[in-house]
């Protein structure tokens, strides 16, 4: 459901960026216009991931170390875009454990009480309105009401759960439909950890020193000594990136490996992309109305007319 809302809040501020340049009345051409409102749309989503969502998930420390003086790891060719494993398979996926088992979907959407609903919830399958947040269902009760996961100012937002190497148990049984490939195992860290193996990614530790990162000690890893494989000396860089981000920053963002990863594959993307703003005016502001310096993800989502007081919540 999480998911599906941000789409349609993506379609929505789109669309009102149709609205917006036709407004304007610089083009009547429909391809024109379309381009355009593609190039805001675009525009405005790279500013909220390198001024809000990159500083939140890695520090701002680290991304102004990406950004000045440069990459050090991340070299993709402009135009050439692609994604290393060791950000797709071990590090990135750092959002799982963030997930908390059970959300608040919305204030009313019930019967006008909210909308509880754990993430997935197996007894649920095959019914054609459960009651968790998988996707594939449509009923009146679900849809997103933000305030729940941005900040508002009106105190109805609930933070993240931290990055730590604690999963929500909700995770621990996919339902089919959430997989790519429909098939088992459906524990999510079951699957993360299979990944790492048959992909043949580097250690942790490996990684850490290429990147003249201290290492973990085998001390921080002391859980992992009981498996008498040596994981806490050689450890899949998924849990790794988890226990670095647990230790080093308490859990508020990810650590100097898996936050350096992160930051330099967003910002390289961005500064190799022929249609960035990074790549082409990186001295662009947002533009919409009612646009400032702080565009945030809460003014995307005005913007697009799903916020609480569009939405009359």
């Amino acid at each position: 459901m999480i998911i599906s809302g941000l789409h349609c809040a993506f379609l929505l501020f789109h669309n009102h960026a149709v609205d917006h340049v036709r407004g304007q009345g610089r083009s009547s051409d429909p391809i024109e216009v379309f381009e355009e409102a593609r190039r805001l749309t675009t525009w405005h989503y790279h500013w909220l991931i390198l001024q809000e969502f990159l500083p939140q998930i890695v520090g701002q420390t680290i991304v102004d170390d990406v950004l000045r003086p440069g990459r050090r790891f991340f070299r993709p060719r402009t135009g050439e875009a692609f994604i290393p494993v060791e950000f797709q398979t071990g590090t990135y996926r750092m959002g799982h454990s963030m997930v908390r088992p059970s959300y608040r979907a919305n204030l009313a959407g019930d019967n006008g009480q909210p909308f509880f609903g754990f993430i997935f919830d197996p007894s649920q399958e095959g019914k054609a309105d459960p009651d968790d947040m998988r996707g594939g269902s449509r009923a009146p009760r679900r849809f997103i009401g933000w305030q729940t996961f941005f900040d508002f100012g009106d105190g109805e937002v609930k933070p993240n759960k931290k990055i730590d190497t604690k999963i929500s148990t909700a995770l621990f049984t996919l339902p089919l439909g959430a997989i790519a490939t429909h098939d088992a195992p459906t524990a999510l860290a079951q699957r993360n950890l299979l990944r790492h193996l048959t992909w043949q990614l580097p250690s942790g530790q490996r990684v850490a020193r290429a990147m003249r990162a201290t290492p973990l000690a085998a001390a921080d890893l002391e859980e992992l000594e009981s498996l008498g494989v040596g994981f806490e000396h050689s450890t899949p860089l998924w849990y790794y990136v988890l226990k670095e981000a647990e230790i080093v920053a308490d859990g508020l963002h990810l650590g100097p490996v898996g936050g350096r990863i992160v930051a330099e594959v967003f910002i390289g993307l961005l500064q190799t992309d022929p249609g960035s703003y990074l790549a082409t005016n990186p001295g662009w502001q947002p533009t919409l109305p009612n646009s400032t310096a702080t565009f945030r993800m809460t003014d995307f989502l005005t913007f697009a007319r799903v916020d609480p007081q569009s939405r009359g919540q």
